[in-house]
């Protein structure tokens, strides 16, 4: 799965240049991938290493030891950069000690639409998409052990057809906040336990739906509301390609690019600031550029900072398995 995760992350940096596809954006129907991605690992990670309820607490360890190395890369040089040479993104309009606060802890991150949150000083502006993640990892162990999945599957569909309807924010409540997301990283959860889609019903009846409120935008255009057709063909494309991929024999290749994926989601920002100070246009000359220099970034991020704290992690889980 690193490939595509690697390519996953092509897609939300370009996207974040302004490209679109037949009017869609890119990375919006990738994070959604991340989604069911970190859904189906979070379930084999816990189900090998730390399905009981005093081991949690381990969990949570691991989860800090995996995003933090190369945040706290990013993020630092993101601040060195802008108060030695300033940036003029909206992003990083305000700084203030709570802001920098909010950015260091990530999880008030994904709530930046909410007025008390820093929305005005993102240091890294898809953390947002991170702290609904940690949010996920503090929620993840406990409906897995006290199999609360489904309950809480069902409670979180309902609220994602009411902000697909329109009738509460589309954007926060079919995107972005946990409470109408966490349906799509239980499909890669249930995928775990269960890949085949024909016999998997919350799987295959969340994948039948998907298809039809997709074609319900056809039909409906007032139903094209913010990013309701990017989820709906991330969540589609998400369960269809995932089983295929957990199939395919791990190559080096594969664990090398899945390792850069993360820096390069993180890093890309950085080089997007850089350039839009420039005065560039984006063209496919600079956007291979900025891909290029993000995924050098992400290569130092990954061996200087998180490599070294992966034996760390294997350390814990040895422990507790």
């Amino acid at each position: 799965m690193g490939i595509y995760r690697f390519l996953l992350s092509i897609f939300v940096a370009i996207s974040h240049t302004g490209v679109l596809i037949n009017g869609l954006n890119p990375g919006v129907i990738a994070v959604i991938s991340f989604f069911l991605i970190s859904g189906y690992v979070m379930t084999a990670l816990i189900s090998k290493n730390y399905f009981e309820p005093k081991k949690i607490v381990w969990f949570y360890l691991d989860r800090i030891l995996r995003i933090y190395p190369q945040y706290l890369f990013n993020t630092i040089v993101v601040l060195i950069i802008y108060f030695l040479f300033g940036f003029n993104s909206h992003y990083l309009s305000k700084p203030t000690e709570i802001g920098l606060l909010q950015n260091l802890l990530i999880i008030p991150m994904g709530f930046y639409m909410i007025p008390w949150v820093g929305e005005k000083f993102m240091i890294i502006p898809p953390a947002w998409s991170l702290g609904l993640e940690g949010c996920f990892y503090i929620l993840i162990p406990f409906f897995l052990i006290y199999k609360l999945q489904k309950v809480f599957f069902l409670l979180s569909y309902i609220i994602f057809l009411m902000a697909y309807l329109g009738i509460i924010n589309t954007d926060y409540f079919g995107y972005r906040l946990i409470f109408g997301t966490i349906f799509m990283f239980f499909c890669g959860s249930f995928l775990h336990k269960n890949n085949n889609i024909t016999t998997n019903q919350p799987v295959k009846y969340t994948l039948i739906f998907s298809c039809l409120l997709l074609a319900a935008t056809c039909l409906y255009p007032r139903l094209i509301l913010p990013y309701n057709r990017e989820v709906l063909i991330g969540l589609i494309l998400g369960i269809i390609i995932i089983p295929l991929l957990v199939k395919i024999k791990r190559t080096y290749l594969d664990d090398f690019l899945g390792n850069l994926s993360y820096g390069l989601f993180l890093s890309h920002y950085l080089v997007i600031f850089e350039f839009e100070k420039l005065g560039i246009n984006w063209n496919l000359k600079w956007i291979s550029l900025m891909l290029l220099f993000s995924t050098f970034l992400s290569v130092i991020g990954f061996f200087c900072f998180e490599k070294p704290v992966i034996t760390w992690r294997k350390k814990i889980r040895n422990q507790h398995n």
